[in-house]
């Protein structure tokens, strides 16, 4: 049994990772501002675990002695142009802050950064690819990474990062802030109303479920091959838009007609990851099929 803190825990992937963590029988505390997390995320584990609201942008005043922080906590991709300030706050601030509380406990930090900081004009991408972000999220992102190797460089904070490919599953929710697109189809859908598919719909994704994520976070605890590395997270899969609409809409048997919007400030044209290095480090490798995932959202809602 370890003692571990999750930042974010009461959000999407967190909470996932929170009852994973919690059946696995270690000591978690769940550190959440509920910005974009809920208290409903967590009921099914609540009376097992400690959590706290506060906010990563502030310090992190915890006495729990951690042995490994897993930082879920972030400002969201889409609102990064809207107010850069705050994502700053959240995203560097919030790693210092955690990398802070790190250094005195000596407790290992796995990072859950994002693929999109890479250069994606060539695909399949890996870990070699140059970086190039393209909003304010990813360069912040990045600069929570050049954190994490520098406390490791100067006082020895071991840390793994992932970085993610376009993550779903269970729990995601759709705000006026933050539409991840499967949830969206969804739930337009549910409510008879045409989704918006934006750009031509032909550019691509690499959807992996949230539960595959979960296996490799929980993974890096114990790896010690893992230390200070960085690994991509994905599903190896590229899926356009139009694509994924027809997949949600034959699982619902629910075909609307969608709307066209013009492309989003910080699109990308394709995404798809090359994730040999988590498969031979971790032996981790993607399990559930698109359709399995969707299926699965779909038997919950």
């Amino acid at each position: 049994m370890k003692r571990i803190l999750v930042t974010g825990g009461a959000g999407f992937v967190g909470s996932h990772l929170v009852d994973e963590l919690v059946m696995l029988g270690h000591n978690v505390t769940v550190v959440d501002d509920l910005s974009n997390g809920t208290l409903q995320n967590i009921s099914l584990v609540r009376d097992r675990i400690c959590f706290v609201q506060c906010d990563v942008s502030k310090p992190l005043l915890m006495q729990g002695d951690y042995d490994v922080i897993f930082h879920l906590a972030c400002f969201p991709r889409s609102q990064s142009f809207v107010n850069p300030r705050r994502d700053v706050e959240v995203n560097v601030i919030g790693m210092v802050n955690v990398l802070e509380l790190a250094r005195k406990d000596d407790a290992k930090v796995i990072f859950s950064s994002n693929s999109g900081i890479y250069d994606t004009s060539k695909i399949p991408i890996n870990e070699r690819t140059l970086d190039n972000p393209k909003t304010p999220y990813d360069l912040d992102k990045l600069q929570a990474e050049n954190y994490l190797r520098l406390y490791n460089k100067t006082y020895g904070v071991k840390y793994v990062v992932f970085r993610f490919a376009t993550v779903y599953g269970p729990r995601q929710r759709v705000s006026q802030e933050w539409k991840p697109v499967i949830m969206e189809f969804i739930t337009k859908l549910k409510n008879r109303e045409p989704p918006t598919i934006y750009w031509d719909g032909e550019q691509t994704r690499d959807f992996i479920f949230v539960k595959d994520i979960v296996r490799a976070l929980v993974l890096a605890v114990d790896v010690k091959e893992a230390e200070n590395e960085t690994m991509i997270l994905g599903s190896g899969k590229e899926t356009s838009i139009n694509e994924l609409y027809c997949t949600v809409s034959r699982l619902m048997n629910a075909y609307i007609k969608p709307k066209r919007g013009p492309m989003q400030l910080g699109d990308i044209r394709r995404m798809l990851y090359d994730c040999r290095k988590a498969q031979r480090i971790l032996g981790w490798h993607p399990e559930v099929t698109l359709k399995q995932g969707i299926t699965e959202i779909l038997n919950q809602t």
